[in-house]
């Protein structure tokens, strides 16, 4: 997608966009710096919201939770107890 800055600095998303990010208007999205990229995100919701046309409930996950890393280690974290406690 390419669309314009205005004169304000605003960019507009178009409707699919917004869909897919599960925004409207009114919602806070974040800007994430990668070398010469920037990533846009959608700042998670608490409560109920839609994304795309499914209601979901959007938890009360903070902005910079990893859940990658939080499921690694939860994995890490059982398989240590399943082995004994880990290393020792």
């Amino acid at each position: 997608m390419t669309t314009t800055i205005d004169f304000e600095g605003r960019i507009a998303l178009g409707r699919d966009v917004q869909e897919q990010l599960g925004v409207r208007p009114g919602d806070s999205v974040t800007l994430e710096n990668r070398g010469k990229e920037w990533i846009l995100k959608a700042v998670p919701k608490t409560g109920l919201h839609f994304e795309g046309n499914v209601l979901v409930h959007g938890g009360a996950t903070p902005p910079d939770f990893d859940i990658v890393e939080f499921i690694d280690q939860l994995r890490e974290d059982r398989s240590d107890e399943l082995n004994g406690g880990g290393s020792e």
